[in-house]
């Protein structure tokens, strides 16, 4: 969370009374929108967790994207032409334009059908084609740089310490290439996509890093299929999603030979979303029902060989 002085200085700093700024939400409650003569997004980060670094190299990307014609949230400069502005006691932000939309309901059939699929498809496949020839100046991280491999991982619970090991033996057995790996997206579910006069503004970058694309559509896959209760009509749901999906995908990046990758990458999908939120949540604020929730997690990755019970080709 956020120190309360810490959101007063922001808000300070930008000409905002603390009422005037909306919460959007945010893992920590760290984004808001505010007015400055146009509507911006204002991120509020901690340097000891998110180095100013990392975020550059977040929003060079942002800029390449929209440069090369995919519509991603564009940051903006605060004061002069920087995109990060220091605050007190280690804490920084950044803001981007307000994105004009309307987020994706799963529910709603006239937005949840093969189009949208295809569409959504089709966008990823052509950010990992500009993948294949971005030149960073900033770096995001590779996947394994992160503090869940870098840590004893579920040191407390060995019944789930040796199959996170084997995850990470495994990826770094995995072979890379510019076709099979590079920047991707690292969670764009539905949640992250807003859709204006049928087309698609992708939002929410700030998990971006080195990895495999395979996994990019994994965590779509993923988090897809929670949309949909277990049983037959999942499987036939995500099964007929995936061919829209990547019928899209291949219009922009026809090299697809990583596709049987991506069941691995779906169950690795569930085992991170575990590891992350046991590692991240605070635990004190979650609900009975998340908690218990956690709980199936845990159960489902001991008791479970695959998060979807079939395969997705």
């Amino acid at each position: 969370m956020i120190p309360d002085h810490i959101k007063a200085d922001v808000f300070a700093q930008l000409g905002c009374q603390p009422s005037e700024a909306k919460l959007l939400g945010g893992y920590n409650n760290n984004v808001y929108e505010i007015n400055r003569g146009k509507d911006i997004v204002v991120k509020i980060v901690d340097r000891s967790i998110v180095a100013e670094s990392r975020v550059l190299a977040e929003l060079e990307w942002l800029v390449y994207l929209n440069l090369h014609g995919l519509s991603v949230v564009r940051p903006v400069h605060l004061i002069g032409d920087t995109y990060i502005q220091p605050i007190s006691d280690g804490y920084y932000l950044i803001a981007y334009d307000k994105v004009i939309g309307t987020p994706i309901n799963s529910q709603e059939s006239r937005v949840w059908n093969d189009e949208l699929f295809g569409k959504w498809g089709e966008m990823m496949g052509k950010m990992h084609t500009l993948a294949k020839s971005y030149q960073a100046v900033h770096q995001r991280p590779q996947w394994f740089e992160q503090d869940l491999f870098n840590e004893e991982a579920f040191h407390s619970d060995p019944l789930l310490a040796g199959k996170w090991k084997q995850y990470h033996n495994d990826l770094i057995a995995l072979t890379t290439s510019k076709d099979s790996y590079g920047l991707i997206h690292g969670d764009l579910h539905q949640h992250n996509l807003l859709l204006r006069d049928q087309e698609i503004t992708l939002l929410d970058f700030g998990d971006c890093e080195y990895n495999w694309f395979a996994y990019d559509i994994a965590i779509v896959m993923y988090h897809t299929a929670q949309t949909v209760p277990e049983g037959p009509h999942r499987e036939k749901f995500i099964k007929s999603f995936f061919t829209s999906f990547m019928e899209g995908y291949t219009k922009e990046n026809s090299t697809t030979s990583f596709v049987p990758q991506i069941d691995y990458f779906i169950d690795y999908r569930h085992f991170y979303s575990y590891a992350y939120h046991t590692a991240y949540a605070d635990k004190s604020q979650l609900t009975e029902a998340q908690l218990r929730f956690l709980d199936e997690m845990r159960l489902s990755l001991i008791n479970r060989d695959s998060y979807l019970g079939f395969s997705i080709k």
